[in-house]
């Protein structure tokens, strides 16, 4: 593979296949990211607001959504670092690429890592709660926080101190993950390094919240019956949702390794570019679909939140219309009152 003179290294085609409007995917990750970012925000606030509510289930996803909005604004970083030098040769504008393309990458890689983190307590959290009653002490809420916050950025910062984290053929959208475009590089230490960069973690969180999903679910069903739940279904949905969403780059992922080196076909190109737009949704995604479980489906948040705001809404604009309705029947009262008594003055008079 020749050196490219583009800032962004271009797929390895083969001689007769064009890649088309490549620059789709990054829109498509930027629209999912911001309302991720929307969602993440929404969760945050929800948290802060419903004092009464605040149970060791919703503090661990007010955590995960912290890192999922890291995660879709580091995503909306790299997208439009993309679409600004995809195309460019300039010396400065690859100075300016790289250097944003390495920040985002560092970023996103260390909120994956902990959002992968953080789903997996969550998972382990529901499945304690159906064996026996579980509170997370404080001790354990500082260790957790310390350990998924931490620990992710010591092979994170090793792979940007030896300058391993860059464009990534790998990633949609045209993120920086691990570099896969040197000429030179091998496919066992390209593997070896995405797996240390997130991969494995991602890979491991998949294993995990399947079973303990499962083992949850029959749980619950066996000791106080499927119809009666100790915790909400809602709530063990998010970690399904978490695979529905990321198992898309995973395939991305595993697909374009069998593809390292090669040039790639008409075939392969249809199958990338598939896979890039539903990663490019799925990867950032995180943060609207848990919203969408953790508020939009909660009576209690929906009532907090939605409901009693909009009422008091309601009620508000109710009183400054019936306000203004009443000064408006005064002053035309005395209005009407003025003219009458200009009209009568004459007639009192010799």
């Amino acid at each position: 593979m020749s050196a490219s003179p583009y800032c962004v290294p271009p797929l390895n085609l083969c001689s007769s296949v064009n890649y088309t409007n490549p620059e789709v995917p990054s829109q498509v990750a930027i629209a999912s990211s911001t309302v991720s970012c929307l969602g993440s925000v929404a969760i945050i606030i929800s948290y802060i607001a419903v004092k009464e509510y605040r149970t060791n289930a919703q503090k661990i996803i007010m955590l995960l959504a912290i890192a999922d909005f890291l995660t879709s604004f580091g995503y909306i970083v790299g997208s439009v670092n993309f679409l600004i030098h995809w195309d460019s040769t300039a010396e400065a504008d690859c100075y300016t690429f790289n250097f944003m393309c390495q920040a985002q990458s560092y970023l996103t890689t260390w909120s994956s890592i902990c959002s992968q983190a953080w789903t997996c307590l969550l998972a382990a959290y529901l499945l304690l709660v159906t064996l026996r009653p579980t509170k997370l002490g404080v001790r354990a809420y500082v260790l957790s926080n310390v350990l998924v916050w931490g620990l992710p950025l010591v092979p994170v910062s090793v792979l940007l101190g030896k300058q391993r984290l860059g464009y990534s053929t790998m990633s949609a959208a045209g993120w920086c993950f691990i570099q896969d475009h040197i000429a030179d590089e091998n496919k066992g230490m390209v593997i070896f390094l995405t797996l240390v960069g997130g991969k494995l973690t991602e890979i491991f969180t998949y294993v995990f919240v399947i079973a303990a999903y499962v083992i949850t679910l029959y749980r619950m069903c066996k000791v106080r019956g499927c119809n009666q739940t100790c915790v909400e279904m809602r709530l063990l949905i998010i970690p399904a949702v978490y695979l529905a969403l990321r198992i898309w780059g995973t395939t991305h992922f595993f697909y374009t390794l069998g593809l390292f080196h090669q040039c790639i076909d008409a075939d392969s190109i249809t199958v990338v570019k598939i896979l890039r737009i539903f990663q490019a949704i799925g990867d950032p995604g995180q943060g609207w679909a848990n919203a969408m479980l953790y508020i939009l489906l909660s009576s209690v948040y929906r009532r907090k939140l939605i409901y009693t705001p909009l009422i008091a809404l309601a009620s508000y604009l109710v009183t400054i219309a019936s306000r203004t309705l009443q000064e408006c029947v005064k002053f035309s009262n005395i209005n009407s009152g003025g003219r009458i008594g200009s009209e009568q003055t004459p007639m009192l008079e010799p």
